[in-house]
């Protein structure tokens, strides 16, 4: 299966997921509070609630990749969440998939952070200086995450696809 095909079929899938207006609204509400969580560990608590302390400290180019990437994980962590809970909702099974997702979320918001103080989490964990090991600061991270979320999504798909074909429930592809 080529990658163009692989797309469109998860695109297919993911619309099939956003038929439902409920699905819209979690997916909404939850990319949402993502956002503000991951833009708060960026910029609330590491450059005491000023964005332009945080340019200061990191450069705009980090800054600005922080911001992109943490939206597109919000994003994409959004749209995984619908999808898994469609899977529940529909199927009354959980998908291990949608978990590995989850861990790609995990791992993408210990790179959000000033790099030279430390990303907020691996404070928590003891580490505040991690960041400044890594060859890009933590963008590396930000990165490992969002492909994880994208594999977790077409993962999930998958799963969703598999279990409609038993259920002849049908997907236009």
């Amino acid at each position: 299966m080529n990658p163009k095909s692989m797309f469109f079929e998860t695109l297919e899938l993911i619309k099939l997921v956003f038929n439902s207006r409920k699905y819209i609204w979690i997916s909404l509400i939850f990319g949402i509070l993502s956002f503000g969580i991951l833009y708060y560990l960026l910029v609330v608590k590491v450059a005491n609630q000023d964005i332009w302390i945080s340019v200061m400290m990191s450069g705009a180019l980090f800054v600005t990749l922080s911001i992109v990437s943490i939206t597109l994980m919000s994003f994409l962590s959004a749209i995984l969440f619908s999808m898994i809970l469609f899977h529940f909702n529909n199927f009354r099974k959980g998908s291990e998939k949608g978990f590995f997702g989850f861990i790609g979320s995990g791992i993408a918001a210990f790179g959000v952070g000033c790099p030279t103080c430390g990303a907020f989490l691996f404070g928590l964990i003891g580490m505040p200086l991690a960041l400044t090991y890594l060859p890009w600061r933590g963008v590396e991270l930000q990165l490992v995450g969002i492909l994880i979320l994208i594999l977790s999504i077409y993962l999930t798909g998958k799963s969703i696809k598999g279990i409609c074909k038993i259920k002849n429930t049908e997907i236009s592809n």
